[in-house]
């Protein structure tokens, strides 16, 4: 395994777990509605979210290239896989967030107004996308396009 294919790995369970636990907080105790008035909700989320990208940046860290240890394989295809999982992630995260907008509109249209609640769980739920999707596509890519070698 890669450490590439290492790093989507790591990068799912830890953006998982950010989702599962924002959609936990958020959906707890009064939904939307009620979020964006409640500030423990509104910090707890914070937190969540922080935590995950302390999480996130502590994995590329232990995950990363030491001095004196056997040299990672990285070559053209691994170039090709990150950018066409970056394209791949732009398209599918700006997609389902204007589909999200759209939706949430049409859902709120008789009230003249979406709930500030889910403003923010956009927001934090596009960041999550966006990791969560560029992982997914790395793994897919990788797959697709057959093993290398040995990281």
């Amino acid at each position: 395994m890669t450490q590439t294919e290492k790093r989507a790995l790591f990068t799912l369970a830890v953006w998982g777990c950010a989702a599962a636990s924002l959609a936990a907080v958020f959906f707890g105790g009064g939904g939307p509605e009620a979020f964006g008035v409640e500030r423990l909700r509104v910090l707890a989320t914070a937190v969540l979210i922080g935590c995950g990208f302390l999480a996130y940046f502590l994995m590329l860290w232990l995950t990363r290239s030491r001095p004196g240890a056997k040299p990672m394989i990285a070559d053209e295809r691994d170039e090709r896989i990150a950018a066409r999982a970056s394209v791949t992630t732009l398209v599918v995260v700006l997609s389902i967030v204007y589909l999200a907008c759209i939706v949430l509109w049409e859902v709120c249209r008789q009230a003249g107004c979406v709930p500030v609640g889910w403003m923010w769980f956009l927001g934090y739920a596009t960041v999550i996308l966006a990791y969560l999707c560029h992982a997914t596509a790395t793994l897919l890519l990788h797959h697709g396009m057959g093993g290398h070698g040995q990281s």
